[in-house]
């Protein structure tokens, strides 16, 4: 699995579901992705997408998971 992950913003407790529309060209054509994000709150979890999708918007939190390598 591969998942965004920013300890600057957020130290990864938690696996979300992240909704976002990422303009993929100049002409503005987007895609809408679901991205997995590990962060420990759902507007870190946003912030860590815009981080890496400086030019995403219509962010939407789906999902929120325990990180398996927290639960034990």
């Amino acid at each position: 699995m591969r998942a965004l992950m920013n300890l600057a913003i957020e130290p990864a407790l938690r696996l979300f579901e992240v909704s976002a529309m990422v303009v993929i060209d100049p002409s503005q054509r987007a895609v809408k992705r679901v991205l997995k994000v590990l962060a420990d709150t759902p507007v870190g979890a946003v912030q860590i997408v815009r981080d890496r999708y400086p030019r995403s918007r219509g962010h939407e939190v789906l999902a929120c998971h325990t990180w398996p390598a927290m639960a034990a």
